[in-house]
């Protein structure tokens, strides 16, 4: 008889185990609520560093955009009653107007998001191709111009962090097309580069100079000179004073120009002038 109570009293305890987890396996710490939103969760995309940390947009001409809530626009108009081709540049933010400049149209606005802040870049022309790129920055003040640099963007990176490549008229020995990379800081364009470097046109041209009198240089290689009838090809100038070069066979080069009291290209290399050490500089007007 007492071998019977316990083999009863295994057999209670083993069923009554078995109820408890089949019960803890039934049983969810998680609410249907939280459970549906976990599923949301998984099926958002994630957002790349890049796009949480800034990106550029083509805007158009006359076209309104909404920017921190507010209606953007930049317009163009007739900026003179006699003259059809001079336009009036206007920025356009809410109930406030900003005139940029007179020109002969736009070239190019962007949106630029970044971290401190947004900003809109536009990039106008005129006569003899020249460009004026104006920084605009957009807050709950209004829109406010905050720096402007005379010269055209090139290809506009995803990310402003990449910086923007902005070409300038560079008249040194010629006038050529400088090209460095600027970043956007509280406001201003800013670049840790003096060189402007001379790409020539879309097509690959780049103009070359031929020697007529003799030029202390530094050479790659040993030379120090250059003498009447070597012929080089500017490749860079930089803000101190420095012009770059390379000879017909690849070989690069540089040499020191003259600068006036106010770090300006003084047309001088030597003290001598430079028409009687190169043939046809190709300066533009």
């Amino acid at each position: 008889m007492k071998r019977k109570k316990i083999l009863l009293c295994i057999l209670l305890t083993a069923a009554l185990l078995a109820g408890c987890n089949a019960r803890n396996t039934n049983t969810d710490t998680t609410t249907p609520s939280q459970g549906t939103e976990d599923t949301a969760d998984s099926d958002t995309p994630l957002i790349s560093e890049n796009e949480k940390s800034g990106s550029v947009t083509s805007l158009a001409v006359n076209i309104p955009t909404e920017i921190n809530g507010t209606e953007f626009t930049i317009t163009t108009e007739q900026a003179y009653p006699d003259d059809d081709e001079i336009l009036a540049v206007n920025a356009i933010y809410g109930d406030q107007t900003l005139k940029l400049d007179e020109s002969l149209g736009v070239k190019g606005i962007y949106e630029v998001v970044q971290k401190d802040g947004i900003y809109m870049l536009t990039e106008t022309g005129t006569f003899n191709d020249w460009r004026v790129v104006y920084l605009l920055r957009a807050d709950e003040k209004g829109i406010t111009e905050t720096d402007v640099i005379d010269g055209s963007l090139g290809d506009m990176p995803k990310n402003p962090e990449d910086g923007f490549s902005i070409t300038s008229k560079i008249d040194v020995l010629g006038s050529y097309g400088g090209t460095r990379t600027y970043t956007i800081e509280n406001g201003r364009f800013t670049t840790d580069s003096t060189l402007y470097e001379f790409r020539g046109t879309p097509d690959g041209y780049r103009p070359v100079l031929t020697v007529t009198g003799e030029i202390s240089c530094r050479i790659e290689g040993g030379s120090t000179e250059l003498k009447p009838g070597d012929i080089i090809t500017p490749t860079a100038y930089s803000e101190d004073g420095v012009f770059y070069f390379e000879r017909e066979d690849g070989t690069p080069g540089s040499f020191q120009v003259d600068l006036d009291e106010e770090g300006n290209y003084a047309y001088t290399i030597g003290g001598v002038d430079e028409n009687e050490l190169f043939e046809s500089l190709p300066y533009a007007g």
